[in-house]
């Protein structure tokens, strides 16, 4: 299964995504497609259509900007897709908001890494996979830098922000060597 595309590509909670597939299981349906937006839980499958390989989401509270992840449950396994671009949530005015990282592959313990965005001055910490990192350089509101830990595992990590009441995520996976 291959996630070909989704329409519109940004928008605000409470929009509907239609997301394009290729090879979907003929057994797929609500009950047993689940999607992910940055990682987390916060769409709700509205529809899925195998004769038109689509499945409708609707963006929900506490999203975050990033790659959408389908995966459905086939009496012969799970078979999951993950899609090649970012779907972007347009963040309530005021809210830190992550938009960019570079570079995107880092040596752990030696790359410095810097986020952009908005408003990241109220960031406290990062995790990097599962790791803290709590000595962060807030730059200015728009960029924050750290170097990659150590403790951090080799392969595909996702970045979090958290404020002080809420997680933020990076769009964008960052490959650790």
């Amino acid at each position: 299964m291959q996630i070909t595309g989704f329409n519109p590509t940004n928008g605000p909670v409470d929009t509907r995504v239609t997301l394009s597939l290729t090879d979907m299981p003929s057994d797929a349906s609500i009950n047993n497609t689940t999607v992910l937006l940055s990682g987390s839980p916060t769409v709700d499958v509205t529809a899925v259509d195998t004769r038109g390989s689509t499945i409708n989401v609707t963006i929900l509270a506490n999203s975050q900007s990033g790659d959408f992840e389908v995966t459905v449950q086939s009496p012969t396994g799970p078979v999951s897709a993950q899609s090649s671009t970012v779907f972007t949530v347009n963040a309530t005015p005021g809210a830190a908001q992550i938009t960019g990282m570079q570079p995107r592959t880092a040596v752990r313990g030696q790359t410095p890494l810097t986020l952009t965005g908005q408003n990241l001055n109220q960031i406290k910490y990062l995790r990097i996979g599962n790791v803290n990192v709590l000595s962060l350089q807030h730059l200015n509101s728009e960029m924050v830098r750290v170097t990659v830990p150590a403790a951090v595992q080799p392969g595909q990590q996702r970045v979090t922000g958290q404020t002080q009441d809420r997680q933020v995520n990076c769009p964008y996976m960052l490959t650790v060597q």
